[in-house]
C-alpha cells in the first residue's frame, strides 16, 4: 500500500471543530460481538462469448460450483480454457494455410508477408488477456468458495497481473476488487481498503460514479472503513453506496437491501470524534465606553458668591 495509508487508522485528522480517531466500542479495543460483521456485495463475472464447446463447459463448471461441487468445477473450468486454447491454435493453423494458398496462386507477397505475422502472433499468444483474466476469478472464486483462501489470492494474483495490461479498461478493476475481498474475509481491512480503493479509482474514470458496479465498492470500502472503527466515513461511504443502488435498482433489490443493512447497523455505533472548543479568551472593551482620564468638574453657581438683593 502506499505511505499515505499506512497510518490512517491511527492518525487524527481535525476538520473544523472536531477530532476524527477510531474509536472502539469496548476499552480493551475488541469489536463487540453483538456489532457482526458488514456485508460486502461480490463482483458478477461475466462469460465472454465462446465458441461452441467451450461454451457448455463454462455453463456446467458453472453450475457445480453453485452445487458446491467444487473439484469437478475446477477441473471443467481448467478443460474448457484447454479447449479453447487448441481451437484458437487449429485457426492460427488454419489463417497461416490459407495465407500460404493465396501466396501460391500469385498473390501479393507483402500482404502474404504482414498476413504471415500476424499467424504467429496468434500462435504465440493463443487467447487474449481478457479470457485469461476471467478464467482466473473464476478459479480464485471456486477456490474461495471451498475455504482455499490462500490457492484463489494466488490466481487473484495472477489475475491482477493479467488486468494490469488492460489500463483504461473497466475489467482492469476486477482482480484489485476480488483481492480486497479475499483480504477482507482474512482480516487484513487496512490492506483491502487500499485494493478497494484502487478499484474505485480505475472504475470511477471507466464508468463513473452513479454506476452499479462503482456502487458495490462504495459499500465494501464502507464495510473496511466499519470494521476499522472510522464510523464517520463508513456512513458517508454506505450512503453513496445506497444512493447508487436506490437510482439504479430500487428499493426491493438485493443489492439496495444489504447496503441498508450495513448503513442502519453503522449508525447504532458510537460516533469517532470528539468535539472540544478553544479556551475563551476575555472580549476587550470597546474604547468608546473606556472612561476618561479627565476631571469632572464639580457643580456649583457660576461665579462664586451670589449678589445681594438689595
Amino acid at each position: 500500500p502506499d505511505s499515505d495509508d499506512e497510518d490512517e487508522t491511527t492518525k487524527a485528522v481535525k476538520i473544523g471543530d472536531r477530532l476524527f480517531v477510531p474509536l472502539p466500542e469496548k476499552d480493551d479495543g475488541n469489536r463487540p460481538a453483538s456489532l457482526g460483521i458488514p456485508c460486502l456485495i461480490r463482483e458478477q463475472l461475466y462469460a465472454p462469448d465462446a465458441p461452441h464447446p467451450v461454451g457448455p463447459l463454462m455453463e456446467t463448471a458453472l453450475i457445480h460450483h453453485n452445487a458446491a461441487r467444487h473439484k469437478a468445477a475446477v477441473e471443467t473450468y481448467l478443460l474448457a480454457l484447454s479447449t479453447w486454447a487448441s481451437i484458437m491454435v487449429e485457426n492460427s493453423k488454419n489463417l497461416v494455410s490459407s495465407d500460404q494458398a493465396s501466396k501460391d496462386d500469385g498473390d501479393n507477397a507483402d500482404q502474404f508477408k504482414d498476413g504471415g505475422n500476424q499467424g504467429g502472433g496468434s500462435g504465440g499468444s493463443v487467447i487474449d488477456e481478457g479470457l485469461y483474466l476471467y478464467f482466473y476469478i473464476a478459479l480464485g472464486g471456486v477456490y474461495e468458495s471451498a475455504g482455499l483462501e490462500e490457492l484463489a489470492l494466488a490466481c487473484y494474483s495472477e489475475a491482477k497481473l493479467v488486468g494490469d495490461k488492460l489500463e483504461g479498461q473497466a475489467e482492469h478493476a476486477l482482480a484489485y476488487s476480488a483481492i480486497g475481498s479475499i483480504l477482507f474475509h482474512l482480516g487484513q481491512h487496512p490492506v483491502a481498503l487500499h485494493f478497494f480503493r484502487r478499484s474505485l479509482g480505475i472504475r470511477e474514470s471507466t464508468l463513473g460514479e452513479v454506476h452499479m458496479d462503482t456502487g458495490l465498492l462504495y459499500n465494501n470500502i464502507g464495510a473496511c472503513f466499519d470494521m476499522l472503527n472510522r464510523v464517520t466515513e463508513a456512513i458517508e461511504s454506505f450512503s453513496r453506496a445506497k444512493d447508487v443502488f436506490q437510482y439504479g435498482y430500487g428499493l426491493s433489490h438485493p443489492r439496495t437491501s444489504t447496503v441498508l443493512r450495513n448503513l442502519s447497523r453503522v449508525k447504532t455505533r458510537r460516533f469517532d470524534f470528539h468535539v472540544s472548543f478553544a479556551d475563551r479568551k476575555p472580549t476587550p472593551c470597546p474604547p468608546v465606553l473606556v472612561s476618561d482620564d479627565k476631571k469632572k468638574k464639580k457643580k456649583g453657581k457660576k461665579g462664586g458668591k451670589g449678589k445681594k438683593k438689595k
